[in-house]
Formats: structure tokens, C-alpha cells, sequence
């Protein structure tokens, strides 16, 4: 009678289908991924650059880290920002974006490489404060692959574009302020800290009032100025050019450096009453 049971079970299973537990995957192995199985495509971590067609550097992940302006990774016969005719952004968008002329288009800004979404390479077109601060840039893309530049041919387009190729490090950044307390120096996180503000005349420059960068550095008072530049070049203020409406104003420029213009204003705008491109010291006497 058992034995006549038992065979009344496994018929029984039979007929519904059911089959014996299998045994669970030895630890440690995986099922291949297919499709939709929810596996992230690995991230592209470096990108290509090129120029005219040709290949000019491809950077790794180490050096997008360092937030790379573009122009100091090409070699140096493409560097001038003026000759860029036409930058090609290629990434995961079916159609390349295209960026033409960016030094006209962006005249005051500085292209850049950088880990953007997902660390994946990114470029942008960057205020020179807001690239040395990781900050924001005015146009970007994520997700690049390849960057192609096309220079111009022939002509003398961009040759006086004296942005040189790289510009200089704004960590290095630093302004000497002489004053009869002695001497304070702002370096490049104390000038970076500072808030900007529209320079008279422009609609997307931003710089710093000269009398702010002296009251950071605890000068308040004065009756003249002597400014240097980094060539030896002087220019003298007095106090009282400042009372009858010259406003000097210094910015981070394309090239790494702090210039410095006085500005006049004459009639609805302004005229440039002295200028300085790379400032460096300033004695108070």
C-alpha cells in the first residue's frame, strides 16, 4: 500500500508540472549581461583632440581632473584662440555640436576640458575666475569623445590674438600691496574669494574695483599710487584722480594675468585713461 502511494505522489507532481528545486549558482558567479539587463555602459574617461584632422593630444582622465584650458593641449602653432574657426563637439548626441569662432562668439571666456557628468570628459566655455574656481561655464557639453578644431586658412585672422595658448596658472596668482604698515600680499585664493562686479562700459565683464583689492589687503587710505606690472612698466594715481571720477578696475584675463584700465567716463560711456597688462605691485604712498 505505500509503495502504491508513493507512485500516486510523483504522477501526481507530474501532471502539475512541477521539477526538482535546481541548486543555486556557485558563489561568485555572474550571468552574462545582455540586453536589458540594466548594465551601465562603462564611462568614457578620456577624449581626443584633434586639429585640422589631425590627432593633437588625447587626454586622460588625470589631466581632465586638473580642468585643462583646451588651447594649452594643442601644440603650439594652434594655440591662438583668434584662429580657431570652428570647434566640433563630438559625444553621445547623434549630431556633433558645433561652436564657430569661439574667441569671437566668447571673446572674454577661455575653453576647458573637465570630468563632467558621471566623470565623463566635458568642455566649456569658461569666465577665467569661474575656471580657476571649477565653477560654471557659459556654454557646456558632457559627455564628449572627440574635440576637432579647424583653423583658419590664411589671412591674418586672429594673428594679433595675444592669448598665447594656455594662459598663466591662477593658482600662481599674485598681487604685492607696499604700504608704510608693510607688505601684504594677495595670493590667488584671497583674489579668487573676492566678489566681482560689472566693469563700467560692458555688459559680461567682471573685475574687481582697485579700492577693493587695496581694502583686502587693509589699506583704506592713501594719496597716491604707484602700480607695476610685471615688465617694470608703472603708472602713477593720485588720490584725488579717483575724486574727480576714475574708476580703476582690474580683471583676470585670458592670458592668466591681472590687468588693470582706469576708466573715464566720457559723455553716455567710458574711455580708458590708463592701462596696465599684467599688474603685480602696488606701492601706497
Amino acid at each position: 500500500m505505500r509503495t502504491s502511494l508513493c507512485w500516486l505522489v510523483v504522477a501526481a507532481m507530474a501532471c502539475r508540472g512541477d521539477k526538482p528545486a535546481s541548486s543555486p549558482p556557485a558563489s561568485g558567479s555572474a550571468s552574462p549581461a545582455g540586453p536589458g539587463s540594466g548594465s551601465a555602459a562603462p564611462v568614457v574617461t578620456t577624449v581626443d583632440i584633434l586639429v585640422n584632422d589631425e590627432t593633437a593630444a588625447k587626454v586622460s582622465a588625470a589631466q581632465l581632473a586638473g580642468w585643462p584650458r583646451l588651447d594649452s593641449l594643442v601644440p603650439a602653432g594652434a594655440r591662438r584662440l583668434g584662429t580657431w574657426e570652428l570647434v566640433t563637439l563630438q559625444g553621445a548626441k547623434p549630431k556633433p555640436t558645433e561652436v564657430p569662432h569661439p574667441s569671437g562668439t566668447y571673446p572674454d571666456m577661455v575653453p576647458a576640458v573637465f570630468p563632467g557628468d558621471g566623470g565623463a570628459p566635458a568642455f566649456g566655455m569658461f569666465d577665467p575666475v569661474e575656471l580657476a574656481r571649477h565653477g560654471k561655464p557659459a556654454l557646456r557639453e558632457d559627455h564628449i569623445t572627440a574635440i576637432r578644431i579647424k583653423l583658419a586658412a590664411g589671412g591674418s585672422r586672429g594673428q594679433n590674438d595675444d592669448s598665447g595658448g594656455g594662459g598663466g596658472d591662477p593658482a600662481a596668482l599674485a598681487l604685492a600691496v607696499k604700504s608704510p604698515a608693510g607688505t601684504t600680499t594677495l595670493d590667488s585664493a584671497k583674489l579668487l574669494a573676492l566678489p566681482r562686479e560689472p566693469i563700467p562700459g560692458t555688459t559680461d565683464q567682471k573685475g574687481w574695483r582697485l579700492t577693493k583689492l587695496l581694502e583686502a589687503a587693509g589699506v583704506t587710505t592713501f594719496k597716491h599710487l604707484v602700480l607695476t606690472d610685471a615688465t617694470g612698466t608703472t603708472l602713477t594715481l593720485e588720490k584725488k584722480d579717483l575724486d574727480d571720477g576714475a574708476v580703476p578696475f582690474v580683471k583676470l584675463n585670458k592670458q592668466g594675468a591681472l590687468r588693470l584700465r582706469v576708466l573715464k567716463k566720457a559723455g553716455d560711456g567710458w574711455t580708458a585713461a590708463g592701462d596696465l597688462r599684467a599688474l603685480s605691485t602696488i606701492d601706497v604712498k
